[in-house]
């Protein structure tokens, strides 16, 4: 990883040597040590849980609960849609509002290729998107992907992945299409 600043420099310094570390987070059995301050300044659950009432905020081993798969998931996540709506579930979980939008322009890049005309037969990963911006309430990224699906849905009609969608997607799909036909007219 490299820092923007010399104060990045020197905050990956002490995460990458262990120096000083106040706090050990276990993940699915493997054991993260880390820095409270750093964890609060970056992330608004991990300040409500350790500088607030909870029982976390004395504790110097804390355990984080479900499936989370850190280190794979990081390696794994470059070209797999399932997986960043893994990471924007996680970010959105721990208020990690930065690593949340990230997610979401990876989406909107490399899955809904910034929302531009769509290629023969590759209509599934704007509808993957939709649903899983649907699921996880990203307001902007599922009504870009309305939108899109409103525009072309002749195109994804046609994709075996939107019969796979929730009827409560497929519905809000007519609708958006009835709604796009009579605002046209």
């Amino acid at each position: 990883l490299e820092s923007a600043s010399v104060l990045g420099e020197d905050l990956m310094m002490l995460y990458k040597k262990c120096c000083c570390p106040d706090i050990n987070i276990c993940v699915e059995g493997k054991d993260f040590q880390a820095h409270r301050a750093i964890l609060c300044a970056r992330s608004t659950y991990f300040a409500a849980m350790l500088s607030g009432s909870w029982a976390e905020s004395s504790q110097e081993h804390i355990t984080l609960q479900g499936k989370i798969h850190v280190s794979k998931w990081f390696v794994d996540s470059c070209h797999h849609c399932f997986l960043f709506s893994r990471m924007l579930g996680i970010a959105d979980m721990y208020g990690l509002d930065g690593l949340k939008e990230v997610a979401i322009y990876i989406l909107k890049r490399d899955y809904c290729n910034f929302f531009q005309k769509p290629v023969p037969g590759k209509q599934q990963p704007v509808l993957e998107c939709m649903a899983i911006a649907h699921s996880l309430g990203v307001e902007n990224l599922y009504a870009a992907c309305m939108k899109w699906v409103g525009k072309h849905f002749a195109k994804c009609l046609s994709e075996r992945s939107f019969a796979s969608l929730p009827t409560e997607l497929q519905n809000n799909c007519l609708v958006m299409l009835i709604n796009s036909l009579v605002s046209s007219v």
